[in-house]
C-alpha cells in the first residue's frame, strides 16, 4: 500500500515538474505549434504501393476465401486523391481516393473507392485501409455506392 502510494506521488511529482518546464518555455506569442500529446503519424499516398498491394491482396483473399470465384486485380489505373482531412473531426488523418482497377478480364475499369486512416492500425499504431469495389458490395457493408468510404461521411 505504501510502495503504491509512493509511486503515484512520484508519478504526480514528475507530471507537475514537465508542466512547470513547458510553462517556464512559454514566450507568451501565439506564432508557436500547438503540440498534441503524442506525434502526428503520417498517411501514405494513394498510390502507395504498400497500400495498393494491402487493397489488392485483401481484395483477391476475400473473392477467393469468400465468393470462390479467384477474382484479383489485374491493372490500377488513374490513382486520385479526392480528399484528405487532417484531424477533422478529432485526431485521426484521413485520406480519401479513387481508383479504376481492371478486375481477371473486364474490358471496363472498375471504380475502386477507399479510405487511409492513421492510428487505426494494430493498437492504434500505424495505419489502417478500407476499400469498397463499385458494384461489388451485395452485404452492403460499406453502403450504397460505396458511401462510408467517400467523402462526405464525416
Amino acid at each position: 500500500m505504501i510502495r503504491r502510494l509512493a509511486a503515484a506521488l512520484a508519478f504526480v511529482a514528475a507530471l507537475a515538474g514537465s508542466s512547470a518546464a513547458l510553462a517556464a518555455d512559454y514566450d507568451g506569442g501565439y506564432t508557436q505549434e500547438v503540440r498534441r500529446g503524442w506525434d502526428r503519424g503520417t498517411v501514405p499516398p494513394c498510390d502507395s504501393p504498400k497500400v495498393m498491394s494491402n487493397i489488392a491482396e485483401r481484395y483477391h483473399w476475400a473473392n477467393t476465401h469468400t465468393w470462390g470465384n479467384n477474382l484479383a486485380f489485374r491493372e490500377v489505373a488513374s490513382i486520385t486523391e479526392t480528399q484528405f482531412r487532417p484531424g477533422d473531426p478529432g485526431l485521426i488523418d484521413r485520406r480519401f481516393c479513387k481508383a479504376d482497377v481492371y478486375i481477371a478480364d473486364n474490358v471496363r475499369p472498375t471504380a475502386v473507392y477507399y479510405l487511409i486512416e492513421e492510428r487505426m492500425g494494430f493498437a492504434s499504431i500505424g495505419w489502417y485501409v478500407d476499400f469498397c469495389v463499385a458494384g461489388q458490395d451485395p452485404w452492403r457493408v460499406h453502403d450504397g455506392w460505396c458511401r462510408t468510404v467517400r467523402p462526405g461521411r464525416y
